[in-house]
């Protein structure tokens, strides 16, 4: 009813867990303010030349960090950076650092007062009074509150289940009939280790397919039952009643209780590892993994590891298999994971470096690329938290074809120390 059917409303996507310089520099107000600083971008975004009027812009802060002593960077240098950079202020907006006056265009090259932004931060962290403070200076922010997001549950969260796994299914097969009884457990709370669980359950659906010399003729008429007293899930093949079980295993990923390897470059990359390390712990799961891997179930798969040598054999052997393409020993704390808005087009970076392999190998969905991390301290692994989540990875000025999708990727990370909770929640296997 009150509805513009000509209003166009569009996205920028800006990361904040990024050195503090990083964003200093991504955020810096130039003159005219003509350039592809992350406020022209988001100006930009509002009126195009191909639109009859202005637009709404929705604009997403992702990854809000927290406000530990030492950490960079602080929640508090962030926020205040923002309040200084979206009014129009330059100079140096650091706690304790020269506050600058205001200048004269203030208004123009800022855009705190504008009401067709519409901002959300996104955080695993509580947002600090002082941040809260901060931010609230902005008449953008004046009504800032925490929003503690509630995933889909019930009903809900279960028709989600069932339309996520039949599209799986319709892609990597690409039959267009699919019919599941689906009768699982389907949890509560976040639904990433959901998705994951239903990745991992079309892979084995498409095995039990395969196995059968169904997959590539023919509909796909299945049931999938899951034994709560037992954790067992039980998928049955409704046109001729065969069956396969699965269980859980180290990392809550699925595993075929009658051990199958589709793939038998897994098993071979296994078997040349052990000959350097023979005491590899469960190779069987390492074995598993890789094969989600070469079937590109997982996106993306991370093998974390506190030995340097064991990361840099398996990257160096899984090299070897055919049609993967490799990335080789990337130090987060020197070497850019992605392209800042001022750095020239060439400067090197991972981020445009895998994006360049799978345009090589024909897109994302016909390439593997493995890379190897090392990370020597904890700002090196918050650095990569966002490389190596499950979403694709954007940036303030990516389009849906210039993202970085990452089914096909294996992230090979070596950490010195603790593995902080982040990276290691987003861990398809510790060995």
């Amino acid at each position: 009813k009150y509805c513009d059917p000509e209003l166009l409303v569009r996205f920028v996507k800006q990361n904040l867990n990024k050195p503090y310089g990083t964003l200093e520099l991504e955020l810096e107000l130039r003159p005219n303010n003509n350039d592809y600083s992350v406020m022209s971008i988001i100006q930009g975004r509002r009126m195009t030349l191909t639109q009859s009027k202005p637009g709404l812009v929705v604009v997403g802060l992702e990854e809000m960090p927290s406000n530990v002593e030492g950490s960079d960077p602080r929640q508090c240098d962030v926020s205040s950076l923002l309040s200084y950079r979206f009014s129009g202020r330059k100079g140096n907006s650091k706690s304790g650092g020269a506050a600058a006056a205001a200048p004269r265009n203030s208004s123009k090259r800022g855009i705190s007062g504008d009401a067709t932004i519409i901002t959300f931060f996104t955080s695993n962290y509580e947002l600090e009074p002082s941040s809260l403070e901060t931010l609230s200076k902005l008449e953008m922010f004046q009504n800032l509150c925490a929003v503690k997001i509630e995933a889909v549950s019930g009903q809900d969260r279960h028709s989600f289940a069932l339309s996520y796994l039949i599209q799986r299914l319709k892609e990597t097969v690409g039959c267009k009939n699919v019919a599941i009884n689906l009768d699982i457990d389907c949890g509560e709370g976040d639904t990433r280790p959901l998705v994951r669980y239903l990745r991992m359950l079309s892979f084995y659906i498409c095995a039990l397919m395969k196995q059968q010399e169904r997959i590539d003729n023919g509909d796909i008429d299945v049931s999938v039952t899951q034994n709560v007293n037992t954790s067992l899930t039980q998928i049955t093949n409704n046109q001729n009643g065969g069956s396969m079980q699965l269980k859980y295993g180290s990392f809550r990923n699925l595993y075929a209780v009658t051990p199958c390897v589709l793939d038998p470059r897994a098993s071979d990359v296994v078997t040349e590892i052990q000959k350097n390390h023979p005491d590899l712990a469960d190779p069987s799961d390492l074995c598993q993994i890789l094969d989600f891997y070469f079937a590109r179930t997982l996106a993306p798969v991370v093998i974390l590891s506190r030995h340097e040598e064991l990361i840099s054999d398996l990257t160096s052997v899984i090299a070897s298999s055919k049609e993967v393409r490799t990335i080789r020993i990337i130090d987060p704390s020197s070497y850019k994971i992605m392209r800042s808005l001022y750095d020239p087009s060439d400067t090197p970076n991972l981020r445009d470096e895998i994006l360049q392999l799978q345009r090589d190998g024909g897109g994302h969905s016909q390439s593997l690329v493995t890379i190897e991390l090392k990370c020597h301290t904890n700002d090196s692994q918050m650095i990569i938290r966002e490389i190596i989540e499950d979403t694709p990875s954007m940036t303030a000025f990516s389009s849906e074809r210039s993202a970085l999708y990452k089914d096909g990727l294996l992230f090979c990370v070596y950490v010195d120390g603790d593995i902080t909770p982040e990276i290691a929640s987003r861990a398809s296997l510790i060995i």
